[in-house]
This record gives structure tokens, C-alpha cells and sequence, in this order.
């Protein structure tokens, strides 16, 4: 009859076998060790495998019965549950492997249906010295793991002898992934997102003391993305826009994603790329706005959001630490500037998903440091100039459509408040030779125009074609109102101030006038 041994008197050639394999895991399998106790003999694993974080804990110890292995089982999955967020990259599974001579006394197969836990899946996987090297190969063979033979015949005082050197490879190997783990965070200093910083603050000051940063005129003065202007050969303001921004709430947002998102992406690619990815970002975006927003559009958001990119491509690249330190709530914030550009019309979605795709393309040309690939980095080069080109092509369709009526629009309504009537009528009327759908919003610009020059006739017969084009617009009613008055067509005027009234019975002075005139 066999005696079991207690733990003290358990053969060397079990301890041997458990360290021998944690050795072949870690050095040669590139497991990573998440904590290792050499007094009681465990050790836990991770790996990142099929897009799964796998977790191995490794037991040497006799258990003796299926109740022991039991409780083992649900403290494991206690303890798995308890550090779950050490773990946030996908799906989480459980190994147990259990290294000892004999199995438990009564069956224990069933453990693992008992427990079955719905957070994660589990194996379990029990070594005694029958079935060892079967339960190992099935435990390497979920991992498609070459099959390897850890026990040679060696004797007892070699395994003894060998012993420590295992388990200092062991934590070698583990000190080294760590400083490698530190390495990636601590490649480039924050040079750049300085000087970035500090010239977005300059040009504000100087936009805000040469005019006004919320001013449409002002902004195209200086750079801001006017989609005419573009068409029209000036190209250089898909860049000067970058450094533009609208009022001061925007350049705070801005400069504060800058300075957070800015000092994560250098520190990890360096000056150089972090300077290549912020540019290559902020062009892409650029053209993406150029593309999908007839607006005047400015701002650092479109490099900003290629900053996102490059984080993003960082994690592709190393998912397990990504989803360790930022990972999820990077994705958060990013979801979260998404729903937030589709609930407000006036964010520039364009550049934003530009800048974001553009920042993802752009870290693969410039590649994380020491880790090139001309082939990889040549293609994604290729795809970024031929995205561009396609964006730009259907940008210029868009202008030659009648797109770019809405920027002239913006920019008439503007030119009026500063009273600058001739530059108006101007504008207006070679753009009206193809309006597009903007007809009424641009003969309604000119007809204020014409109105402060004296030409009211010309002014009243731009109105009439504005409510016929719009007829729900208040202020065009309103002012062929005013205008019939003026003229002693008293019956015209009420008609038209009475439907502007209708139309927009909150504004008093509509009110007003309708009444007046009913009298």
C-alpha cells in the first residue's frame, strides 16, 4: 500500500517538474508572470491569445481530497474576480494547474461543471506523477504549443542544483518584460506638445488683438478652412487652420487634450514621430472637413483626435499593456467625442474622424520605436496619400456642386455686420449664378445689403424670391414689410407683417408691426 508524503517530504523531482515548467512557459513560451511566491509554491501566469487574456496558476501541493481541490478551486476564482480589472482587454480564462504525486482519494473530475463560473471560463488541469505529461500536453495543446519533454532523466542532486538557476531565469526574465513594460512609456520627453502648445496660445492672442477669434472674417483672414479659398488654390490653410480656434472655450478644450494626449503619445514614439503623426493627423482630418463641411472650419481638434489614433495604434500593438493602463478609458473618452459631435451640429465630425483614422495610418508609417517594417510602413503610406487623394476629389466635387455657396454664405453674413454692403452684393451675386441650395440664404444677405445701400427695389425683389424658395423665413416677410410701408403700400405691408407674426409669434417686433398696420 502507498503512503502519501506530506509537503516537506515530497520528491524533488516534483518541484523540479513544477519550476521546469514555469521555465518553459516564461523563457521560451513568453508568458508573462503576474506574481510568484517560491515559499508555497505558486505561481500565476498571463497570456494574450486569440484575442483572450488567459491566466494560469500554477499549484505545487498534495491535495488529498476532492472537498481540498474544491475550495482551492472557488478561493482561485475569488481571487481572479477580486483583481478582474488588472484583466479589462476581452475575455478572461482561467487555468488551474495543479503539480503533485497523487490525485485526490475520491473523484474530481466534476469540479469545474460544479463551479462553473459565467465571468470567465476555467480548465483545471491536475499533474500527479501518472498523468503529468498528458495533462500537460493537453494544457500546451490549447496554445498550440510545441510539445516538449521537461522531465530528463537527470539525478536528484543535478535537479537540486538546477533548481535555483530555473527560478532565477524566471524572475530575470520577469524584471526584464517590466523594465520593457516602463521602456514604452518613457521612449521621448514632451517637447514637442510644448511648442505646440505654446504657438496654438500665441496665434489666439494674436487673432484676438488683431480682431476676434469668433469672427468668420477674421478666421478666414488668417488661415481658418474656407473651403473657396481652398478651391481657389490656397491649400496652405488646411494647415494654418490647425492652429486657429473658435473663442476661448475652444482653445481651452483643445489645448487641454493637447497637453494630456500630447505628453502620452511623445513620451511613447518620440519628438520625431510624435511631430510626423501630429501633422499627418491634422492634414487628413483637414481634407476630411474639406470633404464633408462646407463650413468655415479652424482648430487643433482634427491632430487631436490623430493623438487618439496613435494610442490606438499602440494598442493593437500591445494590447495586453494598453488595456493595463489606458486601454478602456481611452476608448470611453474617444465614444464619448463621438456622441458628443453627433449631438452637436457645430462640431466639425469631419475632421474629427479624419484626424482619428489619419493618426491610425500615420503611426503606421512612422511605426512604434525599433520596431520597423519597411513593407508595412511603405503600404500604409501608399493607403494614406491614395485616401487622401480620393477625399480631395470628392471634396472638389462637392465644391464644384455648389458646396461652397454655404461658406460665402457665412462669410455675407459677416461682411454685413461690419458694414462692408459692396463686398456683399459682390459676393453674393457671382455666387448666385450657381446657388446651389443656398439661393434663398444668399439673396436674403443681399437684400439687407441692398436695403443700407438705398436700392430697395432691388432689395424687395431679392425678398420675393426668398419667400417664395423659404416660405416659413419670419425676417423675410418682416422686412418686405417694412419695405411696402415705406413705399405707402400699407395693404402689402400688413399682409406680409401679419405672416410674419404667424410665423414667429415670440418676436415682439413682428407683433408689433402687424398690429400696427391692422389698424
Amino acid at each position: 500500500m502507498s503512503v502519501r508524503k506530506g509537503e516537506d517530504e515530497m520528491h524533488i523531482d516534483q518541484e523540479y517538474f513544477f519550476w521546469k515548467l514555469i521555465h518553459d512557459l516564461v523563457v521560451v513560451q513568453e508568458f508573462d508572470v503576474l506574481h510568484m511566491n517560491t515559499k508555497d509554491q505558486e505561481v500565476w501566469l498571463e497570456k494574450e491569445y486569440h484575442w483572450k487574456t488567459h491566466v494560469v496558476r500554477l499549484k505545487h501541493n498534495q491535495i488529498n481530497w476532492r472537498n481540498e481541490l474544491k475550495r482551492d478551486v472557488q478561493i482561485t476564482y475569488q481571487q481572479l474576480k477580486q483583481n478582474r480589472q488588472l484583466f479589462r482587454g476581452g475575455k478572461v480564462v482561467l487555468h488551474n494547474l495543479y503539480v503533485s504525486e497523487f490525485p485526490p482519494v475520491d473523484e474530481w473530475e466534476d469540479i469545474k461543471e460544479e463551479l462553473k463560473n459565467e465571468r470567465f471560463d476555467s480548465y483545471i488541469y491536475y499533474l500527479d506523477d501518472e498523468n503529468k505529461e498528458k495533462e500537460r500536453s493537453r494544457f500546451y495543446s490549447f496554445f498550440d504549443i510545441e510539445d516538449a519533454i521537461l522531465d530528463h532523466k537527470i539525478t536528484e542532486f543535478e535537479m537540486e542544483s538546477i533548481l535555483p538557476y530555473l527560478k532565477q531565469q524566471i524572475v530575470s526574465k520577469h524584471k526584464e518584460r517590466k523594465q520593457e513594460a516602463q521602456k514604452a512609456f518613457q521612449f521621448g520627453k514632451p517637447i514637442m506638445t510644448y511648442v505646440l502648445l505654446a504657438i496654438n496660445l500665441l496665434a489666439f492672442a494674436y487673432v484676438e488683438w488683431q480682431g476676434s477669434s469668433t469672427s468668420v472674417l477674421t478666421l478666414i483672414e488668417f488661415g481658418a478652412k474656407y473651403n473657396p479659398g481652398i478651391i481657389d488654390g490656397e491649400w496652405w490653410r488646411i494647415v494654418t487652420s490647425m492652429f486657429l480656434h473658435i473663442g476661448l472655450l475652444h482653445l481651452f478644450m483643445n489645448m487641454l487634450a493637447l497637453f494630456y494626449l500630447g505628453n502620452a503619445v511623445e513620451r511613447i514614439y518620440g519628438s520625431f514621430r510624435f511631430t510626423g503623426i501630429y501633422f499627418l493627423a491634422g492634414i487628413f482630418g483637414g481634407i476630411a472637413s474639406f470633404m464633408l463641411n462646407p463650413h468655415v472650419a479652424a482648430g487643433a481638434s482634427g491632430a487631436i483626435f490623430g493623438l487618439f489614433g496613435a494610442l490606438l495604434y499602440f494598442g493593437v500593438r500591445n494590447r495586453r499593456l494598453f488595456f493595463r493602463t489606458m486601454g478602456w478609458n481611452l476608448l470611453f473618452v474617444i465614444a464619448l467625442n463621438i456622441a458628443f459631435g453627433v449631438l452637436v451640429p457645430q462640431v466639425d465630425n469631419g475632421a474629427h474622424m479624419g484626424g482619428l483614422v489619419g493618426g491610425f495610418i500615420a503611426s503606421i508609417i512612422f511605426s512604434l520605436p525599433k520596431k520597423k517594417s519597411i513593407a508595412v510602413q511603405s503600404t500604409a503610406s501608399i493607403a494614406y496619400l491614395a485616401i487622401l487623394a480620393i477625399m480631395i476629389n470628392l471634396g472638389l466635387q462637392n465644391v464644384f456642386n455648389g458646396e461652397q455657396t454655404l461658406s460665402q454664405v457665412q462669410e455675407t453674413q459677416e461682411l454685413n455686420k461690419s458694414g462692408e454692403y459692396e463686398e456683399v452684393i459682390s459676393i453674393t451675386s457671382q455666387a448666385l449664378e450657381e446657388p446651389g441650395s443656398y439661393e434663398a440664404a444668399l439673396r436674403f444677405n443681399r437684400s439687407y445689403a441692398y436695403i443700407q445701400i438705398g436700392e430697395k427695389e432691388k432689395a424687395k425683389q431679392d425678398l420675393e424670391v426668398v419667400v417664395e424658395k423659404e416660405p416659413d423665413l419670419a425676417e423675410a416677410y418682416y422686412n418686405l414689410a417694412i419695405l411696402h410701408q415705406q413705399n405707402g403700400d400699407k395693404a402689402k405691408a400688413a399682409d406680409f407683417a401679419k405672416t410674419a407674426a404667424e410665423l414667429n409669434p415670440d418676436n415682439e417686433d413682428f407683433k408689433k408691426l402687424a398690429d400696427k398696420l391692422s389698424q
